[in-house]
């Protein structure tokens, strides 16, 4: 297929991201010397809808993925390097791993044979051994890049983020410092967006971004709220103004992710906001 794109003056392709099965297609055609561009996969099909196009097929989403890219301007598939894939493999190791831990060990809580439960016992340990064989992995990496290193240290600079979100951030945000503000709420789906109608002021919502980044930043914010002074402080805050617990972690999160993108952007540790 590549050969017969170059053969027929195609300079371009267009794919949407599939969680991993494009990397083979994307590898080949730029080989073939082709540009790759990444074409959003939810504004895609709400495209083809705006255009009247229901029905879903191979054909038509290729046709739509033409269409699309003629109106929209999609960015090229990153090219990570080595240690970037490598990253990225292991910190979602991790995280398939602990999930498989957290699954095996709900098992354990009921009643069933000791046999079942040394079974389910050694399936742990083998698992908890490969996070650690992963963690150890993933400092190595880290400390072999001083690009990533630094990233890592400054990450770490913030009071409640420690080495296991750092290296989420590292692996799933590998542009941290290069977004805008508002590119870093959207892309770790911490940005509000609002559904208002004439004279109907609903609540705001937040939708789409990156899973892995958003829960990694949920979780950092929690953390933050009881060991950094400056989001204890801005929690109380916005608990005082009526905001619900979660609105307000959310908050936090989309504040620390725009606060790490400046941070990354200068090369600069943390500082606290107010003596800034």
């Amino acid at each position: 297929m590549a050969r017969r794109l170059v053969k027929a003056g195609l300079t371009t392709a267009g794919l949407e991201p599939t969680g991993g099965y494009e990397r083979l297609a994307v590898a080949v055609l730029r080989e073939a010397g082709l540009t790759v561009l990444q074409v959003d996969s939810w504004r895609c099909r709400q495209f083809a809808k705006a255009c009247g196009q229901r029905a879903k097929s191979d054909p038509l989403d290729a046709r739509i993925i033409r269409a699309f890219m003629l109106h929209h301007p999609c960015r090229p598939f990153p090219e990570p390097s080595q240690a970037q894939s490598d990253l990225t493999a292991w910190v979602r190791e991790i995280t398939r791993a602990e999930a498989d831990i957290r699954r095996l060990e709900n098992r354990k809580a009921h009643p069933t044979l000791a046999a079942i439960t040394a079974r389910l016992d050694a399936e742990i340990a083998a698992l908890r051994e490969t996070v650690a064989a992963a963690e150890q992995a993933i400092e190595a990496l880290i400390a072999a890049d001083p690009a990533m290193d630094a990233k890592a240290k400054i990450i770490t600079s913030v009071p409640g983020i420690a080495n296991k979100t750092a290296r989420v951030l590292l692996a799933e945000a590998p542009e941290l410092g290069r977004f805008t503000p508002r590119q870093a709420g959207a892309i770790g789906g911490c940005a509000p967006y609002r559904n208002d109608s004439g004279k109907a002021r609903r609540p705001a919502h937040i939708e789409a971004g990156r899973r892995a980044l958003k829960r990694a930043c949920y979780l950092a914010a929690f953390a933050a709220i009881h060991w950094n002074p400056w989001a204890k402080q801005l929690y109380a805050d916005l608990k005082a103004r009526g905001k619900p617990a979660k609105v307000a972690l959310i908050a936090i999160a989309r504040k620390l992710l725009t606060i790490l993108n400046a941070m990354i952007r200068d090369n600069k540790p943390w500082r606290d906001p107010k003596t800034a």
